[in-house]
């Protein structure tokens, strides 16, 4: 298992290396010149060429892919050509407003999707099976933001309990001591915690939100799953035996975990990629809103900063759940074993069969 996990982190730190070399390379091709883009369209050829000098832009490709792979591994991402902030600083300051709502949404989905998937794989071919598959299909039908915008004119224009969409904090809400630069986690650092209740109900619709929208597939997936597994000789079998329902249950479940857990860290990736159409709704201030105006803008070492930290998030998530499945799962846990003594030359299936006869 050892080696296993090994062999999955080289494997993970090899596309880490592609995705920083794509990353660079597609985003240094994007037409259109940053200079321009800083400068305006009646910008001198001389004011250009200053800019392009003192961005670095002047260099060969080979020497600038060169710089930022070495930059990259020492943590500097880069400043950005609008507002000179540094990227890695705005990301760390941006990226845990977006998980505020990101994390309980996703978590919300699960227990919808879960519930529904599962009530609609035991009652299936009736009317709560019909009526699960007519409202998912509504929801995989809608985009996200007309679904944000059908609970912000419910909920804040018709029934008035939710708050302006407006950011994280009022007008009247007064702003933490900076510490970490994400507001929320100075308010708690600093206790203040009536803004920790305003930023929460803020978050209220951006979770809901998430958490309809990303029900749907994952309820979808439940039931699928779970009714081919109810449907399997080994789950008759237990029902012959007499087992109770709850038993038969978690023995279903424990079948389709793996395929479950690897659908939720495609759901993570899938939300992570896309908050910008929940934070461009809702005024957040999140990572997501601030790389879309930075693709708007051109602004490339932001766009580059934001493809790789999303990049190396997903690849994270996708070792860290291959080998947690591994673990968990007697056979996909027994497969790699064998199949890691036969690729480092331990014993082949020749030998193997030989000593065992």
């Amino acid at each position: 298992m050892i080696r296993y996990i090994i062999s999955r982190i080289a494997i993970a730190a090899l596309l880490l290396f592609g995705l920083v070399t794509l990353s660079f390379g597609l985003v240094s091709l994007l037409p259109g010149d940053p200079a321009v883009a800083l400068l305006g369209e009646y910008a001198t050829p001389a004011d250009i060429a200053r800019i392009n000098s003192q961005l670095g832009l002047d260099k060969p490709f080979w020497e600038r892919y060169f710089d930022y792979i070495g930059n990259t591994v020492s943590g500097d991402l880069g400043k950005s050509f609008f507002t000179g902030s540094p990227v890695s600083s705005e990301i760390l300051t941006r990226l845990p407003n977006t998980l505020i709502y990101l994390v309980p949404g996703l978590l919300l989905a699960l227990l919808i999707g879960m519930g529904m998937g599962t009530w609609a794989a035991y009652r299936y071919g009736r009317a709560a099976d019909k009526t699960f598959t007519a409202g998912v299909s509504v929801l995989m039908a809608m985009p996200e933001f007309v679904l944000a915008l059908l609970l912000l004119f419910i909920f804040y224009q018709q029934l008035h309990i939710a708050p302006a969409p407006l950011g994280m904090l009022s007008s009247v809400d007064i702003p933490p001591p900076r510490v970490t630069g994400s507001v929320a986690l100075d308010a708690v650092i600093a206790g203040k915690w009536t803004t920790v209740s305003s930023i929460l109900s803020r978050a209220a619709l951006p979770i809901v939100t998430i958490g309809l929208f990303f029900a749907a597939p994952f309820g979808k997936t439940v039931r699928t799953g779970l009714l081919q597994v109810l449907n399997s000789p080994q789950i008759e079998f237990a029902r012959a035996c007499g087992l109770r329902p709850m038993q038969v249950f978690r023995y279903a479940l424990s079948d389709v975990r793996g395929a479950l857990m690897t659908y939720m860290v495609l759901l993570f990736a899938a939300a992570l990629s896309g908050a910008a159409i929940v934070e461009s709704v809702f005024a957040w201030p999140g990572v997501g809103g601030w790389s879309l105006d930075g693709v708007l803008k051109g602004d490339v070492p932001v766009i580059q900063g934001f493809v790789l930290i999303m990049g190396a998030t997903s690849l994270i998530g996708y070792v860290l759940l291959d080998t947690l499945i591994t673990l968990l799962d007697p056979r996909t846990r027994n497969t790699v074993l064998h199949a890691k003594k036969w690729h480092f030359g331990l014993r082949s299936p020749r030998q193997a069969a030989t000593t065992r006869a």
